[in-house]
């Protein structure tokens, strides 16, 4: 939704800023995709650590939705841990708002805004964590500028 180069912080804002002037589904729509956009890149950065190349990182993730993404993330996960663990205690609110997220956006559905607001709030506050244990535990930040790699390499070697 937002631009990498605004930032994490002002995007946060942002989302913020439409729950307070009152656009509780759009903060419910942003913060869902500004989830799912961290996760994505997240997992390219966790292929080209892996050895993959960028353009086969981009292939591999750009059509995928968020249970896909959610399958693939043990597979390049440093430890190879499932994402709900990584993600934590927030975990069991996004596939609901996902589900929420994608009936507003298709028209399938309305929801009562304290609800949208409600989910909103926890999205945005699993993505903050999410981010943080990402710089903490892998040393990536999906919201940064990606690295690029142009030829295959074996990466995370541990001794």
């Amino acid at each position: 939704m937002y631009a990498i180069s605004l930032g994490f912080n002002k995007a946060v804002g942002r989302i913020e800023k439409l729950m307070k002037n009152g656009h509780q589904s759009e903060a419910l729509v942003t913060s869902v995709f500004t989830f799912e956009k961290l996760l994505r890149r997240s997992l390219r950065c966790c292929a080209i650590s892996r050895g993959f190349t960028s353009e086969h990182a981009n292939s591999l993730f750009d059509r995928m939705g968020f249970m896909q993404l959610k399958d693939a993330w043990p597979c390049f996960e440093r430890d190879h841990r499932p994402l709900p663990q990584f993600v934590g205690k927030n975990w069991q609110h996004l596939p609901r708002a996902v589900t929420m997220r994608n009936k507003l956006v298709h028209g399938e559905r309305v929801y009562n805004l304290t609800e949208c607001r409600k989910t909103a709030k926890i999205v945005l506050r699993a993505t903050k964590n999410f981010r943080k244990r990402l710089i903490s535990d892998l040393d990536i930040d999906g919201w940064d500028r990606l690295p690029v790699r142009r030829k295959s390499a074996l990466g995370w070697l541990r001794s």
